[in-house]
């Protein structure tokens, strides 16, 4: 094997039930028809399922409306050192939104490993936050050689 080329092992489930666990960014990919739209987000985790915000600024969301069409998203999470030390996961499901009255029970699972952005600089324009939950039907994982 040559220096540039990089060797892949499959995860098994409770690696990537960790890596998940671990992580607290990634990108949702959604889609409306044939139109993709791709959106970094912050997750919490618990096995089988990801929550997460989407930020709005003003009254249209395009998140929301991708969100709204999306039969099965995609979330793509990884995490690379080098050449032969990385991970990547990719969670495929369902996407719902979540009402208010959900926030209470799931904020502490988004604490705990998700990253939130200081927004403090929004200042006085409209922000609100709707809240999703990826159903993870399926997920796999491959790590490199040294993970």
């Amino acid at each position: 094997m040559s220096d540039h080329e990089t060797r892949a092992a499959a995860m098994d489930d409770a690696a990537v039930d960790a890596f998940l666990r671990e992580q607290g960014t990634g990108v949702l990919s959604l889609a409306d028809g044939n139109e993709a739209y791709a959106v970094p987000v912050s997750f919490g985790y618990e096995a089988g399922r990801a929550l997460f915000g989407f930020y709005t600024f003003g009254e249209a969301s395009k998140k929301q409306q991708f969100a709204e069409h999306t039969d099965r998203a995609c979330l793509t999470v990884y995490d690379v050192d080098e050449q032969t030390d990385w991970k990547s996961v990719l969670a495929f499901g369902p996407l719902t939104e979540l009402g208010q009255e959900s926030w209470g029970d799931i904020g502490e699972l988004i604490s705990d490993n998700a990253w939130t952005p200081d927004l403090s600089g929004v200042g006085t324009r409209r922000l609100s936050i709707t809240g999703y939950e990826l159903d993870i039907e399926e997920a796999t994982g491959l790590q490199g050689d040294s993970a």
